[in-house]
C-alpha cells in the first residue's frame, strides 16, 4: 500500500528573521487595470474580489479568471464581504461614497450608508455588523443593515479608522491612526462594539490588523514594522519581518498560519502565529493589498496594483512528495544516498525510521545555512522516499539532515544546472 502526503519546502535563513522562500504564487488576469484593495475566498467555487473606481470580481474557480458584476458606486471600494452565515447571497461592500448591501450574490447593490468614507467593516453573521468609518466614528447594526447605531469609539476627532477585527464573540478591536503625528491607538469592546476602551498608543504608522482570538493579535504597517500581542492588545511586543516593504494586510488563517502582503510584492507567511516571519516569492513588484487563503486546502489570493493577481494552490510554498516503500518495517533508522546525484532539478531522498514519531529532513547549504525543510512531521515506522526539487536553487554542494527521536545522520548531494 502506498501513501502520498504533500509536504512543503520551505526555503528560509537559519537566523529566523530575515527569511526567503520560492513559492507557488502564478500570476492570472483580472480583466482590469483598477487597484484591487480587497479578496475573500467562501468556497472553491466562489471569490469575491474589489478594487477603485466601483471595481467587483466574481471567480468561480479559485481566481483563475474572473467576471465583473455590477458596481456599487464609481468610488474606490475598500472592502467586500459576504457572511459566512449567508449562503454567499447576501453581501457588503466598504465604499468611499457610502455602505452597500447586495443580497443576490453581487449582481445589485442597494446603499444603506450614504456621505460617508468607511474604511472596513464586518459581519459576524447576517444581522450583526460593524463598519468602520475613516474618521473616530463606526456604524452597528443587529438587524442586517435595517437600522444602523453610530459609534464614537474615541473623542480624539484626529484619529481615523484603518482597520477592525473580531477576537471573540463579543470582542473586537479597532486600529486608528493620526498620521499627522504618526501615531497609532488601538481600541477594545468587550460587549460586541457597543463601548470602546482604549488600549495602547503607539508610535508610527500601522495600516492592518488581525486578530485569532480575544487574546492574541497582529498590526502591521510603515517599513516593515509589525507588533504581536498575546494578552488583548494591551502590550505589544516587536517583531522582526525581514522586510523593509510597507506592509498593508494581515490575516490569520489558522491559529498558527498568518500572511501578510504589501508594497513591491511583498508576501510574507508564519507558521507559528507570528512569532517569525518567511517571504515568499510573489514574481510581483506590484503593491500588494488584498489577502485570503483557506484555512482547509491553502488556496490562496492575493491582489493589489494595476489589477494584479495572484493565486496558489498549495499556500505559496513549493510542494514535495513522500511515499512509503512496501510494508517492511526497519530495524533501525538510517539515510540513504539521494539518487540521482548529482542531480538536476529534482531528487529522492530515502530513509528508514523504526519508530513513529515526529521526523525532519532538512537541506542546508555549504555555508551550514538551512534552506529547506523536506519532511516535517510525524510518520509511522516504515521505508520512505521524499521528492526534493532544487529549481529554484543555484548550482553547488548542499547537504541533507534526517533527524527522528535522537538520530541523526547527514549526507552531501551535489546540483549541478
Amino acid at each position: 500500500m502506498k501513501k502520498f502526503i504533500k509536504l512543503t519546502i520551505i526555503i528560509f535563513a537559519i537566523s529566523l528573521f530575515h527569511n526567503f522562500t520560492y513559492s507557488q504564487w502564478v500570476s492570472v488576469t483580472s480583466g482590469t487595470s483598477n487597484f484591487l484593495t480587497s479578496v475573500q475566498i467562501i468556497t472553491n467555487n466562489l471569490t469575491y474580489a474589489c478594487g477603485f473606481t466601483g471595481t467587483v470580481l466574481k471567480s468561480t474557480n479559485i481566481g483563475q479568471t474572473w467576471t465583473p458584476l455590477t458596481s456599487p458606486s464609481s468610488g474606490n471600494i475598500n472592502k467586500i464581504f459576504f457572511p459566512a452565515t449567508g449562503n454567499a447571497t447576501t453581501g457588503w461592500a466598504a465604499s468611499v461614497s457610502g455602505l452597500y448591501k447586495s443580497t443576490n450574490s453581487g449582481q445589485n447593490w442597494v446603499q444603506q450608508v450614504a456621505s460617508t468614507v468607511f474604511a472596513d467593516l464586518l459581519f459576524p453573521d447576517l444581522n450583526t455588523g460593524l463598519a468602520l468609518t475613516s474618521n473616530n466614528t463606526l456604524r452597528r447594526t443587529t438587524n442586517g443593515g435595517t437600522n444602523f447605531t453610530s459609534i464614537n469609539f474615541t473623542s480624539d476627532a484626529s484619529i481615523h479608522g484603518i482597520a477592525i477585527s473580531i477576537g471573540s464573540s463579543s470582542t473586537y478591536f479597532i486600529l486608528g491612526l493620526d498620521n499627522v503625528v504618526d501615531t497609532s491607538f488601538i481600541f477594545k469592546s468587550t460587549n460586541a462594539g457597543v463601548n470602546w476602551t482604549q488600549t495602547a498608543k503607539l508610535p508610527l504608522d500601522y495600516f492592518a490588523m488581525t486578530f485569532v482570538n480575544a487574546s492574541t493579535g497582529i498590526i502591521c504597517g510603515d517599513a516593515g514594522i509589525m507588533k504581536r500581542t498575546t494578552n488583548g492588545g494591551t502590550n505589544w511586543s516587536t517583531i522582526n519581518t525581514g522586510t523593509t516593504n510597507d506592509l498593508q494586510n494581515i490575516k490569520f488563517i489558522t491559529s498558527t498560519k498568518v500572511y501578510a502582503v504589501g508594497s513591491a510584492g511583498t508576501i510574507l507567511k508564519s507558521t507559528n502565529a507570528g512569532a517569525t516571519w518567511v517571504a515568499q516569492v510573489s514574481n510581483s513588484t506590484a503593491a500588494l493589498r488584498g489577502l485570503d487563503v483557506m484555512s482547509t486546502d491553502d488556496n490562496g489570493i492575493v491582489c493589489g496594483a494595476s489589477g494584479t493577481v495572484r493565486r496558489t494552490t498549495n499556500g505559496g510554498s513549493i510542494p514535495t512528495g513522500i511515499q512509503i516503500i512496501g510494508g517492511e518495517i526497519p530495524g533501525s533508522f538510517s539515510l540513504g544516498q539521494n539518487y540521482p546525484n548529482p542531480f538536476n532539478p529534482a531528487t529522492n531522498i530515502t530513509f528508514s525510521i523504526p519508530n513513529a514519531g515526529y521526523v525532519s529532513v532538512k537541506v542546508y547549504d555549504i555555508m551550514g545555512k538551512e534552506i529547506a525543510d523536506v519532511v516535517d512531521q510525524n510518520l509511522t515506522p516504515g521505508i520512505y522516499t521524499a521528492d526534493f526539487d532544487a529549481s529554484a536553487l543555484p548550482s553547488g554542494t548542499y547537504f541533507y539532515r534526517l533527524t527522528a527521536g535522537s538520530f541523526t545522520e547527514t549526507k552531501k548531494m551535489i546540483l549541478i544546472k
